[in-house]
């Protein structure tokens, strides 16, 4: 049997892979991160905030791309303090991915992974992004490039602040 041939069972298999996708991100997630500056923090203790976590790095073109438009969310939300937004380099290369930062422009603050990151959040693929919602849960997790500057983010944005 080969399940290409078998759209039922493929979207049924599809439906189940989703939904234990989603039970896996119910859960509270717990990042520690470091900023520039080495000062940690705790995703965990953030709670009452919404957060944009993106696992990138320097030799990933996909995530280079998109760090335009992760900063123009930076940009949308920069007067929002219940909103955190998080680039952090897997490579922990912060000489390299600031120059990177600077030479584009950007305004994004980068940060590097500051403990044991959960394999339920990141994979190994590059980029990969969650937000974590007010209450500590993740409520959107995506892997591969896309476009964070656009209104329908800043309303899901928005819709998890309850706005």
């Amino acid at each position: 049997m080969q399940f290409n041939n078998r759209p039922r069972l493929r979207r049924a298999l599809l439906a189940i892979l989703w939904l234990c996708t989603l039970a896996a991100h119910a859960q509270s997630a717990n990042f520690l991160v470091k900023n520039e500056q080495g000062k940690v923090i705790n995703t965990a203790a953030q709670k009452g905030k919404v957060i944009f976590l993106n696992f990138w790095a320097l030799s990933c073109a996909p995530c280079k791309a998109e760090m335009r438009t992760i900063d123009q969310l930076r940009e949308h939300f920069k007067n929002d303090s219940n909103v955190l937004i998080l680039p952090v380099d897997v490579d922990s290369d912060l000489p390299n991915s600031t120059a990177f930062m600077q030479q584009h422009g950007y305004s994004l603050h980068i940060y590097t992974i500051g403990g044991v990151v959960s394999q339920d959040y990141f994979h190994g693929i590059l980029p990969t992004t969650l937000v974590i919602g007010k209450d500590g849960k993740v409520a959107f997790f995506t892997e591969g490039g896309n476009d964070y500057g656009s209104k329908a983010f800043f309303d899901f944005m928005e819709g998890l602040m309850g706005k």
